[in-house]
């Protein structure tokens, strides 16, 4: 009795318990499955491509791809056990190739090996963000301008700037449609047309954190889409009226802004060299920046008042500075101009 049931019944050899030995249950067993031809999709614009329905910006090799859709095309029984695999790949065309797959493997402790042939096709597809961009395509423009002025050259700078540092964080972090289609300069400010509506509400809030002022939204309904309204939104970017560096007359005295805090600004004048706080609304006239200043050499000193070479005359102007200033002849130090008069800056 103990003999009949240690025996396979399909093939008469050994049988631990009695039943289809491993090798009779390996050849009944499909154990390996290969798809005959896989799409593999790529955007031509921007190199993106497609899984799933979904696009990726992962940035990999043509192989890399394949190997990795070829693995996945390969399905095997899920007693298989330790695979390997072992493929070659060669292009018949400029959109197809062919992948020739081995696996090897252990079924039931029995080492088993098969071949198969898939079909690889390329394929090229706009992406969505590249078909929105070629559309124009935007949710939203973001309008930096500055209170009772035009923002100065280097904050439309680094408002631009700002910007694309804020897109290529949110597409890293996965916001494909976080886009900027066009970064436009007119005389006003400067105008960013954005993608979504995240990337303009981001890019708002990071040039106010970065140049101060304040920002509000503006959404216009546009339409429906699939039974949701639809809105564009302008984020209107207002910058401070005065920005660090200003130079300005307060109290009939030239001053240097050194901080801004909604309508109050924090000034230091340049005579004495006195810090206070006062109303934006207090400043009499804007003069300049700092960095319109110009470079001058003292060409002498006689108590409070320099003499200063004037590059573009070569004259000596004078000016009055505070008796306790260090500046000596042979200095070169920076200064501004209010009409014919200088300002020392220092």
């Amino acid at each position: 009795m103990r003999i009949k049931e240690n025996i396979c019944p399909r093939c008469g050899g050994p049988s631990p318990d009695g039943g289809t030995c491993a090798r009779c249950r390996v050849d009944q067993i499909r154990w390996m499955e290969c798809d005959s031809r896989i799409s593999v999709i790529e955007c031509p614009s921007c190199g993106a491509w497609k899984e799933a329905g979904a696009w990726t910006d992962l940035n990999r090799e043509r192989t890399d791809i394949a190997t990795e859709r070829i693995l996945r095309a390969i399905h095997l029984h899920p007693g298989v056990e330790s695979p390997g695999f072992d493929m070659r790949i060669e292009d018949i065309s400029p959109n197809r190739s062919r992948a020739s797959c081995t696996v090897s493997a252990s079924l039931f402790g029995i080492p088993v090996q098969e071949s198969c042939s898939i079909e690889i096709v390329w394929q090229k597809e706009q992406c969505d963000r590249c078909s929105r961009m070629s559309g124009s395509y935007y949710e939203g423009v973001v309008q930096v301008r500055a209170k009772g002025r035009k923002p100065y050259p280097f904050e439309i700078a680094t408002a631009a700037g700002i910007a694309q540092e804020t897109e290529g964080a949110l597409q890293e972090g996965g916001e494909r449609l976080s886009f900027i289609s066009r970064i436009d300069e007119n005389r006003d400010g400067l105008d960013i047309t954005v993608g979504s509506q995240r990337i303009g509400q981001e890019i708002s809030s990071n040039i106010v954190r970065r140049l101060g002022g304040r920002f509000s939204t503006h959404p216009k309904l546009v339409g429906e889409k699939t039974g949701r309204k639809v809105y564009r939104i302008t984020f209107s970017v207002r910058l401070p009226k005065y920005t660090r560096e200003d130079i300005i007359i307060h109290g009939g005295r030239y001053a240097e802004v050194i901080a801004v805090d909604k309508d109050n600004v924090r000034i230091r004048d340049l005579f004495s060299g006195a810090i206070r706080t006062v109303k934006d609304s207090a400043v009499e006239r804007l003069i300049g920046n700092l960095r319109d200043a110009e470079c001058v050499m003292i060409a002498f000193r006689d108590g409070d008042m320099i003499g200063v070479l004037e590059p573009a005359s070569g004259k000596t102007i004078e000016c009055q500075v505070h008796p306790s200033s260090p500046l000596c002849a042979g200095q070169e130090i920076r200064i501004m101009r209010d009409g014919i008069d200088l300002i020392v800056i220092g």
